[in-house]
Protein backbone atom coordinates (compact mmCIF):
# COMPACT_ATOMS: atom_id res chain seq x y z
CA UNK A 1 0.00 0.00 0.00
CA UNK A 2 1.17 3.60 -0.88
CA UNK A 3 2.22 6.10 1.78
CA UNK A 4 1.37 9.58 1.03
CA UNK A 5 5.11 9.88 0.32
CA UNK A 6 4.86 7.26 -2.15
CA UNK A 7 3.45 7.84 -5.90
CA UNK A 8 2.08 4.49 -7.14
CA UNK A 9 3.73 3.72 -11.37
CA UNK A 10 0.62 2.82 -13.39
CA UNK A 11 2.02 0.60 -16.48
CA UNK A 12 0.61 -1.74 -18.58
CA UNK A 13 1.79 -5.34 -19.58
CA UNK A 14 2.83 -8.03 -17.56
CA UNK A 15 5.48 -7.94 -14.86
CA UNK A 16 8.29 -10.46 -13.75
CA UNK A 17 10.57 -10.52 -10.80
CA UNK A 18 14.43 -11.47 -10.61
CA UNK A 19 15.24 -13.54 -7.57
CA UNK A 20 18.73 -12.47 -6.09
CA UNK A 21 19.11 -16.10 -5.14
CA UNK A 22 19.40 -17.20 -8.68
CA UNK A 23 21.04 -13.15 -10.13
CA UNK A 24 24.13 -13.60 -7.55
CA UNK A 25 24.65 -17.26 -8.20
CA UNK A 26 27.87 -18.60 -9.36
CA UNK A 27 25.90 -20.07 -12.03
CA UNK A 28 24.19 -16.99 -13.09
CA UNK A 29 27.46 -14.58 -12.82
CA UNK A 30 29.19 -17.23 -15.05
CA UNK A 31 26.60 -16.51 -18.20
CA UNK A 32 27.85 -14.35 -21.17
CA UNK A 33 25.46 -11.18 -21.97
CA UNK A 34 23.84 -12.41 -24.42
CA UNK A 35 22.73 -15.64 -22.57
CA UNK A 36 21.57 -13.44 -19.52
CA UNK A 37 19.71 -10.90 -22.18
CA UNK A 38 18.17 -14.26 -23.49
CA UNK A 39 17.18 -15.16 -20.08
CA UNK A 40 14.90 -11.87 -19.68
CA UNK A 41 13.67 -12.95 -23.06
CA UNK A 42 12.05 -16.44 -21.63
CA UNK A 43 10.50 -14.92 -18.57
CA UNK A 44 8.88 -11.89 -21.11
CA UNK A 45 6.89 -14.52 -22.02
CA UNK A 46 6.26 -17.12 -19.41
CA UNK A 47 3.72 -17.18 -17.77
CA UNK A 48 2.69 -20.42 -15.41
CA UNK A 49 0.23 -22.36 -17.72
CA UNK A 50 2.76 -21.70 -20.40
CA UNK A 51 5.83 -22.86 -18.53
CA UNK A 52 7.15 -25.99 -20.56
CA UNK A 53 6.50 -24.56 -23.96
CA UNK A 54 7.87 -22.28 -23.93
CA UNK A 55 9.35 -20.82 -27.60
CA UNK A 56 11.59 -18.58 -28.97
CA UNK A 57 13.37 -19.67 -32.50
CA UNK A 58 17.10 -19.55 -32.61
CA UNK A 59 16.04 -16.24 -35.55
CA UNK A 60 14.14 -14.97 -33.09
CA UNK A 61 16.73 -14.58 -30.90
CA UNK A 62 19.30 -13.28 -33.60
CA UNK A 63 16.35 -10.42 -33.65
CA UNK A 64 15.56 -9.83 -29.99
CA UNK A 65 19.17 -10.10 -29.22
CA UNK A 66 20.78 -8.50 -32.11
CA UNK A 67 23.08 -10.75 -32.59
CA UNK A 68 24.62 -13.43 -34.76
CA UNK A 69 23.11 -16.68 -35.35
CA UNK A 70 26.06 -18.67 -33.64
CA UNK A 71 25.75 -16.52 -30.67
CA UNK A 72 22.32 -16.81 -30.00
CA UNK A 73 23.01 -20.62 -30.39
CA UNK A 74 25.29 -20.33 -27.90
CA UNK A 75 23.33 -17.84 -25.63
CA UNK A 76 20.62 -20.78 -25.46
CA UNK A 77 23.36 -24.06 -24.70
CA UNK A 78 24.86 -21.46 -21.90
CA UNK A 79 21.22 -21.34 -20.22
CA UNK A 80 20.77 -24.97 -20.33
CA UNK A 81 24.55 -26.11 -19.46
CA UNK A 82 23.68 -23.80 -16.17
CA UNK A 83 20.39 -25.22 -15.42
CA UNK A 84 17.95 -22.28 -16.04
CA UNK A 85 16.33 -23.81 -18.87
CA UNK A 86 15.73 -27.21 -19.28
CA UNK A 87 14.51 -28.72 -23.32
CA UNK A 88 10.95 -30.06 -23.34
CA UNK A 89 10.63 -30.81 -26.71
CA UNK A 90 12.94 -30.45 -29.73
CA UNK A 91 12.25 -28.85 -32.93
CA UNK A 92 10.26 -29.97 -35.92
CA UNK A 93 11.77 -28.49 -38.79
CA UNK A 94 9.17 -30.46 -41.03
CA UNK A 95 6.80 -28.77 -39.18
CA UNK A 96 8.89 -25.45 -38.27
CA UNK A 97 7.78 -25.34 -34.91
CA UNK A 98 11.06 -24.18 -32.55
CA UNK A 99 11.76 -26.20 -29.94
CA UNK A 100 10.20 -25.90 -26.20
CA UNK A 101 11.38 -25.15 -22.97
CA UNK A 102 10.99 -24.59 -19.74
CA UNK A 103 11.90 -21.94 -17.02
CA UNK A 104 13.81 -23.96 -14.11
CA UNK A 105 13.37 -20.74 -12.04
CA UNK A 106 9.93 -20.76 -12.09
CA UNK A 107 6.78 -23.36 -10.95
CA UNK A 108 5.82 -25.89 -13.40
CA UNK A 109 2.51 -27.56 -14.08
CA UNK A 110 1.98 -26.08 -10.04
CA UNK A 111 5.36 -27.47 -9.03
CA UNK A 112 7.81 -25.65 -7.38
CA UNK A 113 10.49 -23.85 -9.45
CA UNK A 114 13.00 -26.92 -9.88
CA UNK A 115 15.97 -24.58 -9.58
CA UNK A 116 18.58 -26.82 -11.83
CA UNK A 117 21.08 -23.91 -12.02
CA UNK A 118 22.16 -24.75 -7.93
CA UNK A 119 23.12 -27.89 -9.54
CA UNK A 120 25.70 -25.97 -11.92
CA UNK A 121 29.29 -26.33 -11.21
CA UNK A 122 32.13 -24.84 -13.93
CA UNK A 123 32.91 -28.10 -16.40
CA UNK A 124 29.80 -29.44 -15.38
CA UNK A 125 26.76 -28.54 -17.25
CA UNK A 126 23.44 -29.44 -15.67
CA UNK A 127 21.73 -30.32 -18.98
CA UNK A 128 22.95 -30.76 -22.30
CA UNK A 129 21.26 -29.58 -25.66
CA UNK A 130 21.01 -31.92 -28.83
CA UNK A 131 22.67 -30.41 -31.81
CA UNK A 132 20.48 -28.98 -34.51
CA UNK A 133 19.62 -31.61 -37.07
CA UNK A 134 19.72 -30.37 -40.53
CA UNK A 135 17.09 -31.52 -43.25
CA UNK A 136 18.15 -33.89 -45.21
CA UNK A 137 19.62 -32.91 -48.86
CA UNK A 138 17.62 -33.73 -51.99
CA UNK A 139 20.32 -35.08 -54.74
CA UNK A 140 20.60 -32.95 -57.68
Amino acid sequence: MATNNQKRIKRRGYWFSIWDEWFESPAYRDLSLPARCLLLEFQNIYRPSRNGKLSISVENAMERLGCAKKTAQRAFRELAEHGFIKLKEGERWQERKAREWALTIEQLNGHEPTDDWKHWNPGHPVFTVPQKQSPPRRAA
